[in-house]
């Protein structure tokens, strides 16, 4: 082969690695360029998303109850670990996991695996770093949010909880789901070297979230949950329930339970028969309609009244009382008779006005209507038993708006949990608002009710209710239970006392009740109610600094 021959074919040689090396390029770029592409972006980038991020609920001053606070998520690549005694070191160290718990999930998982979740800033930091000096590689850091609740159990029973997703489980929570959260937004976010993960900000989304203000007062909230708490203790009570309201506007300033459980809220679930706190119910209607003056009495028939053959038997020493002294002393033929001298129609008519048989709309899941059967059903037994709170059921919060209607002259206020609904936009949804549902008594039949009612507190078996330097009005009660027999159980009772303060121009109207106390002697319950409102009406009156208007000072 000549030289020239030579050179032809070096260049036919030379020409085709060109050709071969241009076709590969071609394929590499044109025809698999997407795959390429897509193995190096799935090196480089990654598909993430946070947790649901939630909105605040707050107390009527703004004092956050719950929030949203930005935590983190460690987990493990095992084919992408490039040194596991330092990486299980630095884990130990930053996250305080047990090296056996580590080794564990190693041996178990297949590759990808989670080390610890809801890590704070302050470790997720603490870790980045030690990633990135000692290039430390195979840990994958996820942005998520953990719920905080800054004053831990105080509400809790209303704010109820959410689950591992940041989704509404229980309570107002569950209730304003809706409103509270929405679901971040999937992202593709490049992964660093060492397995952290780069967030692009262009990429975030503006969450519409919106935060929740309640009518309750955070400190009026503590202050009576603190309360209920000692006594439920002391007593070793079943349940324990305390609620306040302003009978002007009918907001709730503090609902409690005891024990406290997530979105179980008792002031507005319980359902109960009230006992003789009816009795001012009765006589009120009684009162209004004119089927009683203010100084009728009645005859105590010996303490056994003879009602179709059953006898209600009483413990009273003096053969006639007053309407003033039925309520004072809790007189059950007394109470019976008004209400069977009212009759079951008006007297029923009377309980709807007052609000029983139906829900309040106050603002919570699964809230009770109590049970009120139409009075066509009723018997002659069943209205003088309803006139001192048998054969009625009624919940929590019906029951302190009933005595509201005595405390602000005679009408019916909304009940209010909710005050209202701030959205990022700058919208406001007003939800609590004011606003009388109806006209129940004329104003001079609570000015008549009231005295008889702080003649309860001074005279009565009201009296362990009394606050130092301020006039009080309220009613006692004591009900004998249902046992699984469907039979009044003697040994099981339930105790309440309901009140407003001060009594001249009532601020608060209160309500406590005691699920089976356990004392010795069945007469100290209404009592032992009656100083539980005490003492919370005390802290009240001095957290607002109210005037005294009592002669007791």
């Amino acid at each position: 082969m000549n030289t020239r021959q030579r050179i032809q074919l070096c260049g036919i040689l030379g020409l085709a690695c060109s050709l071969i090396i241009f076709a590969r390029l071609f394929v590499l770029q044109t025809i698999q360029h997407k795959e390429f592409t897509a193995k190096a972006q799935k090196r480089v980038y990654t598909q993430t998303k946070a947790d649901t991020l939630r909105g605040q609920i707050l107390d009527k001053n703004g004092v956050v109850l719950a929030k949203s606070l930005r935590t983190y998520a460690v987990a493990v690549s095992k084919k992408n670990v490039n040194d596991k005694e330092a990486l299980f070191k630095a884990l130990t160290q930053t996250l305080d996991v047990p090296k056996d718990k580590l080794n564990k999930l190693w041996r178990e998982k297949k590759n990808f695996f989670y080390v610890k979740k809801k890590v704070s800033p302050i470790d997720y930091e603490k870790l980045e770093e030690i990633l990135n000096s000692q290039k430390i590689t195979g840990v994958e850091l996820e942005r998520e949010y953990t719920r905080l609740y800054p004053y831990e159990d105080i509400a809790k029973d209303m704010i109820g909880a959410t689950n591992s997703k940041n989704r509404g489980l229980s309570g107002l929570e569950l209730m304003f789901d809706k409103e509270l959260s929405q679901e971040a937004p999937s992202q593709k976010v490049k992964r660093s070297r060492w397995g952290g993960i780069i967030y692009d900000k262009s990429l975030e989304r503006e969450l519409s979230i919106a935060d929740i203000y309640l009518t309750i007062d955070s400190l009026a909230q503590y202050r009576v949950e603190s309360i209920l708490k000692k006594y439920g203790e002391k007593y070793q009570v079943k349940n324990a329930i305390a609620i306040v309201q302003d009978p002007k506007t009918g907001y709730i300033l503090a609902a409690a339970s005891y024990p406290s459980v997530d979105g179980h809220a008792l002031p507005f679930q319980y359902t109960y028969e009230p006992g003789s706190t009816f009795k001012t119910i009765g006589a009120a209607s009684a009162l209004d309609n004119g089927s009683i003056k203010p100084n009728s009495s009645y005859f105590m028939e010996n303490n056994k009244w003879n009602v179709s053959g059953i006898i209600i038997k009483d413990h009273q020493e003096k053969p006639w009382l007053t309407i003033s002294e039925i309520l004072e002393v809790s007189s059950n033929i007394g109470a019976g008779k008004i209400t069977s001298d009212l009759g079951a129609k008006t007297l029923y008519s009377y309980f709807k006005k007052f609000g029983f048989g139906v829900k309040t709309n106050v603002g919570f899941l699964g809230e009770s209507a109590g049970i009120l059967r139409d009075y066509s059903a009723w018997r002659p037994i069943d209205t003088a038993k309803a006139g001192y709170g048998y054969t009625v059921s009624v919940s929590p919060v019906q029951l302190v708006s009933a005595y509201s209607v005595f405390a602000n002259g005679g009408t019916l206020m909304q009940a209010h949990l909710i005050d209202k609904i701030t959205y990022p936009d700058g919208r406001v949804e007003q939800i609590a608002k004011p606003n009388a549902i109806r006209k129940v008594l004329k104003k001079e039949t609570t000015e008549q009710v009231n005295k008889w009612l702080e003649n309860v507190v001074n005279k009565g078996t009201g009296k362990p209710a009394k606050v130092k330097g301020y006039r009080v009005a309220g009613k006692t009660g004591t009900t004998e239970k249902f046992n699984a027999s469907g039979k009044y159980e003697k040994s099981s009772h339930i105790a309440s006392f309901c009140g407003f303060v001060p009594a001249s121009n009532p601020e608060w109207t209160i309500l406590v009740i005691l699920d089976e106390p356990r004392s010795a002697d069945r007469a100290l319950f209404g009592s032992t109610s009656a100083h539980i409102f005490s003492e919370i009406a005390s802290y009240l009156l001095a957290m607002k600094g109210i005037q005294p208007d009592g002669e007791d000072l």
